[in-house]
């Protein structure tokens, strides 16, 4: 399992193969239309017959919950943020809202202000606005090692 890797600062934690970013969802996906090992390998260049293989046996293992994204649980230190995996394919939210974490934090890394992104989503309060930042600023510099990621899967953690 050491070419999965569950990376915060990737797609938050979903299981990528070693550093490509590429999905192994993407790959489960790809096989279960049907798309042949070769061509797999044709359309993602980066990858290598071992990683498709480390895929299938990762999804064997942890089956469709294995796929999804596994960002650290925000509470008790960002009430203002939930993580459902039945909500926007379980990334974290801003609670109550469909308003992924993500598009707050691009907006702002974008150079918006507070003001600003409330102006793109006036149902947002200044506290989900700075709540989710504190929360991708502090999510982001984790790295859920394999081990761990086996360990929340095993407790049945959403998102894991």
């Amino acid at each position: 399992m050491d070419r999965i890797t569950t990376d915060m600062s990737v797609r938050w934690g979903t299981p990528c193969l070693r550093d490509t970013g590429i999905t192994v969802a993407s790959v489960i996906a790809l096989l279960g239309e049907g798309v042949a090992t070769g061509d797999i390998l044709e359309r993602c260049p980066a990858l290598t017959t071992a990683d498709l293989d480390a895929a299938v046996s990762w999804y064997q293992r942890f089956g469709e919950r294995g796929l999804l994204p596994c960002p650290p649980d925000p509470l008790p230190d960002h009430p203002r943020v939930s993580v459902d995996p039945h909500l926007q394919g379980g990334y974290p939210v801003i609670a109550g809202t469909r308003v992924p974490v993500d598009a707050v934090a691009g907006l702002w890394e974008d150079g918006f202000g507070i003001e600003d992104i409330l102006e793109e989503y006036p149902d947002l309060t200044v506290e989900d606005v700075e709540d989710a930042l504190a929360y991708d600023l502090d999510a982001r510099g984790t790295l859920l090692t394999p081990d761990a990621y086996v360990e929340r899967a095993d407790d049945g953690r959403p998102g894991a």
